[in-house]
């Protein structure tokens, strides 16, 4: 019987968790961020305009940087309005790199290359404020690893989840 009431409980409170995440139409969502494995990123800040159009910020991160993509949907059209790339200060975010955009259409392919391009002018414009030697292939190299490790997968095994405090950051700014 013991046994028979723990399972009860456990399935009362599986149930009040999901209905959280997942409310039925009229009831509030619990705000939690949301990952979205096909664009291997968290979905922020939703919003409807007044005009019908729809807008998110999508964040991904790994240890050493975050990006940030501004998106917006039109009718049938996705739209990249923006990319922001921050580097770590401690636990505060710092802003390195933007780049707004005028009706360009969303391309998972095009965003990933501008991010790699942003951080590699970041490094670059870095190590020439300090006088430091310059080895492009390096840079080059350094800024497609960095990126290519914001894409990983939340989902996955290995995935540090402590790094999901950033998210909280991010919709602070």
């Amino acid at each position: 019987k013991r046994h028979n009431n723990m399972a009860s409980l456990n399935k009362a409170i599986n149930k009040e968790l999901f209905d959280n995440i997942l409310p039925e139409y009229g009831s509030p969502r619990v705000k939690t961020p949301v990952w979205d494995e096909g664009q291997k990123m968290f979905i922020c800040e939703e919003y409807e305009s007044n005009a019908g159009n729809r807008y998110y910020r999508g964040i991904r991160f790994c240890n050493n940087i975050v990006v940030v993509e501004k998106v917006g949907l039109f009718h049938n059209w996705t739209y990249i309005d923006g990319i922001e790339l921050y580097a770590f200060n401690n636990t505060r975010l710092e802003l390195i790199q933007k780049h707004d955009y005028q009706n360009v259409f969303h391309n998972a392919d095009f965003i990933k290359k501008e991010t790699q391009n942003m951080l590699q002018n970041y490094f670059i414009g870095v190590l020439k404020a300090q006088k430091q030697p310059l080895d492009l292939e390096y840079v080059k190299s350094k800024s497609i690893d960095l990126v290519n490790q914001c894409y990983k997968s939340f989902l996955d095994y290995d995935y540090n989840t402590r790094l999901t405090q950033i998210v909280n950051t991010i919709e602070q700014k």
